[in-house]
């Protein structure tokens, strides 16, 4: 932690080789390791695929398995209702999906409990969910749900076929320079890498908005929730910024408390050792080199 120099100056020689994706291929759906941006992956073919344990399983709404049809994944609204109108990231994400599933923790679906006004009659509902499903390639058993995402999608949709998993794109570099010029104080390279990256995606996006190192590591932050989504870089960034979650705040995420429980908010990391990873007791039982001293 800390080493802001190092980290801009590692980021850009990482970066070289692996330019920025253009629109159609960030819309793509993040499921092969050919793509521009791709510096590392992993390679996932038909005959190693784990299905019920791979990451498109957990992280698509494209994926045919139980949970996945009954529990499409939604995205926070706080940061959905964020993005600019100019930034094609935003299609990726659909807040008026109509809420078919009856039984969603976070609200009752179908259409007798509707409260979208967009959606008058039962028939104007149902032709939005049926309009999803040719769009996406669900099947007839897929729920939809307000806020979905489409940003992770499968190459072949509807199946349980598996996917390459992208690790570490060149767009993280830019918001590793951002970030680490911002914490220098260095304000206009900070900038530049933001306006390097977001530029874009945004058309309408200027950097030099954000003139203070607050206001710059507060875009920065959203900038990192948007492009790096559904990519497991929210624990650790959570980790870095010795930030909480909170689900309740600012009208709410989205998420259901039924289900997250005492995960719906958080203290802080400085604060709740419930960050921190616990070994696993019987690597402490087998290690001679390990006690009970040592868990964390």
């Amino acid at each position: 932690m800390g080493g802001w120099a190092t980290a801009a100056s590692e980021a850009i020689a990482a970066r070289d080789g692996y330019p920025l994706m253009g629109e159609s291929d960030w819309l793509s759906g993040f499921n092969s390791n050919n793509l521009s941006e791709v510096i590392w992956g992993s390679n996932v073919i038909d005959a190693e695929t784990t299905f019920f344990r791979s990451y498109f399983y957990l992280a698509t709404n494209t994926f045919n398995g139980s949970q996945i049809r009954n529990n499409p994944k939604i995205a926070d609204r706080r940061m959905v209702d964020a993005i600019p109108a100019t930034d094609f990231r935003r299609q990726v994400f659909l807040p008026d999906a109509p809420n078919t599933n009856t039984s969603a923790a976070n609200g009752e679906g179908g259409w007798e409990n509707n409260t979208n006004p967009l959606y008058t009659t039962e028939e104007e509902f149902d032709a939005a969910e049926a309009a999803i499903k040719a769009t996406y390639g669900l099947v007839s058993g897929h729920n939809t749900h307000p806020y979905m995402q489409f940003k992770l999608k499968q190459a072949n949709p509807g199946s349980i076929d598996p996917d390459d998993v992208i690790y570490m794109r060149s767009a993280e570099m830019y918001l590793i320079e951002a970030e680490a010029e911002a914490m220098q104080g260095n304000i206009g390279a900070a900038q530049a890498a933001l306006q390097a990256l977001v530029g874009t995606r945004d058309t309408g996006f200027d950097a030099t908005v954000y003139g203070t190192q607050d206001a710059l590591m507060d875009q920065i932050k959203f900038q990192r929730h948007l492009e790096l989504w559904g990519e497991g870089f929210g624990y650790t960034d959570k980790i870095r910024w010795d930030e909480g979650i909170d689900h309740a705040a600012n009208g709410g995420s989205g998420a259901s408390e039924v289900l997250y429980q005492d995960a719906y908010q958080v203290d802080r990391p400085s604060i709740n050792d419930d960050w921190i990873f616990k070994i696993p007791q019987a690597e402490i039982d087998a290690n001679p080199n390990l006690s009970g001293e040592d868990q964390n």
